[in-house]
């Protein structure tokens, strides 16, 4: 019989809660013996025309026999389940492995949850959900962007360089509007432009998309966070014309509860404005709709905070809300649009100035550049806890950090 077939006592340390002591231990001992490379090489192949009798390969056998059956009484009762039902000691160490990096990973995100309930603040992001859209479109590995749509992209309809298969790109789209509509709205604006061209998507159009991609590659921890206790707060915005297709303005709002958002929308408008403060006032009027719908909810729900205060960065806008009288220079804006001024004065919203430095629904309507959309992004109450963290490394996602 060869020397490794020879019956090992039980001489190293079982392996305990440190999975890493009892790694390097072992695998100095299994080094030692002269057994280590069972652990980290497959069972060669036979060079012998009879099979049976190929000393290279008994050899092998003996040797991983004898690995195998040190790995086996080096554990615990609790683990030997799964080092008994596999074959190889490569098996078992990669068994074992696994089974350690698990539970680390439950326990760092049980930790993780006992800070946030400890901190009083609740986070709700979807990794996974990245995480397998990254894979079904092979870019799990790709390099990170710093923002999901870069600053002054404009995208059109050229009618040049059409996808083959167009939905390919809808289905890539279909999945980043429900992350847009639900833990991120930090790629709302982004996926509303990309959802414009479903019907004839282009090269230039995937390539967006896929930038967005990118950019969750990233941030694959992020979510929208609630601590705090925060009473009802809107924030609305317009950028005039920015549709280079048909001169439409884009509306962004968005309300935060808690520190959290709780509503927000990017949208295009239906009517071209021919002016920055119509587009402003038809902005304004559709947050003040959600507002409403949001005050009446919180009543129903025994909150009412009263007057929900609207911040707004244009002062035209303001002068119009404000001012209840029509000059010729505005007589052109919809009836409809002047809603905004009887639900001011009855005290359902209060709209006020604030600098566009300072506006977070400024991300909603346009593409920014990196300082200014990271402010953007803390602005809105989108962040990552720890225990989001934890969840993406296990998941295979970058550390904290590390984009």
């Amino acid at each position: 019989m060869s020397d490794f077939g020879r019956s090992v006592g039980p001489r190293f340390a079982q392996l305990d809660d440190n999975y890493k002591v009892w790694a390097a231990y072992q695998r100095a001992q299994l080094k030692k013996e002269k057994l280590w490379a069972a652990v980290v090489t497959d069972r060669p192949a036979s060079t012998s025309d009879d099979k049976k009798s190929d000393p290279v390969v008994e050899a092998w056998d003996a040797m991983n026999e004898a690995a195998l059956a040190t790995i086996q009484m080096s554990v615990k009762p609790v683990h030997l389940n799964a080092v008994t039902s596999v074959d190889t000691a490569k098996e078992a160490w990669d068994a074992l492995k696994v089974m350690f990096d698990a539970r680390d990973n439950a326990q760092l995100l049980r930790l993780m949850d006992e800070l946030n309930k400890a901190a009083k603040k609740l986070t709700l992001s979807n990794p996974g959900h990245i995480m397998t859209l990254l894979k079904a479109f092979g870019m799990e590995a790709c390099t990170p962007n710093k923002t999901a749509m870069a600053s002054g992209v404009k995208l059109r309809k050229t009618g040049e360089n059409l996808l083959p298969d167009g939905n390919r790109y809808a289905e890539l789209v279909g999945s980043l509007l429900y992350l847009s509509t639900t833990t991120r709205p930090d790629i709302a604006f982004a996926v509303g432009v990309l959802s414009r061209f479903m019907s004839c998507p282009e090269q230039d159009h995937m390539r967006a998309a896929k930038g967005v991609l990118r950019y969750l590659r990233g941030t694959t921890r992020l979510g929208v966070v609630y601590s705090g206790n925060e009473p009802l707060q809107g924030y609305v915005d317009a950028d005039w014309a920015g549709d280079t297709d048909g001169r439409r303005s884009t509306t962004g709002f968005v309300f935060t509860l808690n520190g959290g958002p709780i509503s927000w929308a990017s949208k295009r408008q239906s009517t071209v404005a021919t002016s920055t403060a119509e587009a402003e006032c038809v902005a304004a009027a559709m947050a003040t709709k959600e507002a409403l719908w949001l005050r009446k909810l919180l009543t129903a729900m025994g909150v009412d905070g009263g007057a929900v205060p609207m911040g707004e960065d244009n002062q035209s806008c303001l002068a119009l809300v404000n001012n209840p009288e029509a000059t010729g220079r505005t007589k052109h804006v919809d009836v409809a649009y002047h809603m905004v001024r009887d639900y001011q004065a009855r005290g359902d919203v209060a709209f006020h100035f604030l600098p566009s430095a300072q506006m977070p629904a400024d991300g909603l309507t346009k593409p920014l550049p990196s300082p200014a959309f990271t402010a953007f992004r803390a602005a809105i109450g989108v962040g990552g806890d720890l225990g989001a963290v934890a969840e993406d490394v296990a998941l295979g996602g970058p550390l904290l950090g590390a984009c």
